[in-house]
């Protein structure tokens, strides 16, 4: 039997293959239930194991992941042959052995012969992005289930944190039920770490205001967190670029929908950009730019340790 289990919803791929585990009783006790990688395991190889019937169950199931060669990416383990003997297998499987393509990203393409014989030979699990709405009611039913409350504000501040995955937000509500049985703003405050969009944009905000107690307390915050110094320059260096092109473009009588297509911003970020950028003079905006693009070059030919750069950088405003 061939399975493909495929979307972008994590957590809701991972419980689909368990449960494919738990009704062909397969696991990694009896080696009735294998991962493979192709990146790692040649395709050959995967598809003699899928042939060999099972040793101690009634069936047994190979996980095949990195599936790259279906999309439209080229990957350099899969040979041509290796495509042929991949769809003969599809069309003469092997009847003991459950077959799963796992794959946690939308992007098969559907032009591709091996995708085609997919369609035509496996069972699809397509899973997608749980919507808003689905969210926040899953979300509270998580809560409920683990015999705990949530206040509407909490669970709107918890959902802004985690956005929109399914995933991070399981795991943030496991966190807060063992932490309290009633959850306020202030719980997810304290517990739920902010998203580092949401740190840069607050960052960004306090060096454009000169406002150095604000700024050494966002930089200690995602220095726990492990941000890579490097990442965070282009981040801030990002923001201040849309802060000052949507300002520039906003002078120019330039709509929000105008301003979409031009820069490729999320419709629903313009608006909150151009809000922002009011309080700040282009100026300013263009000088910090400046100063960070004098900072890479500094950190890229060895004249300043990344860290140390970054830190400079926010002291001087």
């Amino acid at each position: 039997m061939n399975i493909v289990i495929y979307g972008n919803e994590k957590l809701l791929m991972k419980q689909q293959l368990a449960k494919l585990k738990k009704k062909y009783h397969t696991d990694e006790e009896n080696m009735s239930f294998i991962v493979y990688y192709l990146n790692e395991t040649s395709m050959s190889e995967i598809l003699s194991d899928a042939l060999t019937p099972p040793f101690l169950s009634e069936y047994k199931m190979i996980v095949l992941r990195q599936p790259i060669f279906l999309t439209s990416e080229k990957q350099k383990e899969i040979s041509e042959e290796d495509i042929i003997t991949f769809i003969d297998y599809l069309a003469h499987d092997n009847p003991t052995t459950i077959f799963v393509i796992y794959h946690d990203v939308m992007n098969f393409d559907k032009r591709k012969k091996a995708v085609k014989a997919l369609r035509k030979y496996a069972k699809f699990y397509e899973i997608e992005k749980v919507n808003r709405h689905d969210l926040y009611k899953l979300a509270r039913e998580a809560i409920k289930k683990r015999e705990a409350i949530i206040n509407d504000d909490a669970l709107n501040l918890l959902l802004e944190r985690t956005g929109d995955d399914l995933e991070a937000v399981s795991n943030q509500v496991e966190k807060l039920c063992l932490y309290t049985k009633n959850i306020q703003i202030q719980d997810v405050n304290r517990l739920v770490s902010r998203p580092i969009e949401e740190n840069v944009f607050a960052l960004t905000n306090a060096i454009l205001s000169h406002d150095l107690s604000q700024v050494s307390f966002i930089y200690h915050d995602l220095m726990i967190s492990n941000h890579e110094p490097i990442a965070l320059i282009a981040l801030i260096a990002h923001s201040l670029r849309n802060l000052y092109q949507v300002k520039l473009l906003e002078r120019k009588g330039y709509s929000d929908k105008e301003m979409v297509s031009i820069l490729g911003l999320n419709p629903r970020a313009v608006y909150p950009i151009r809000m922002n950028a009011k309080k700040f003079e282009i100026d300013d905006l263009l000088y910090k730019l400046h100063q960070l693009s004098e900072l890479d070059v500094k950190i890229k030919t060895g004249m300043i340790d990344k860290k140390k750069g970054l830190e400079l950088f926010l002291m001087s405003i």
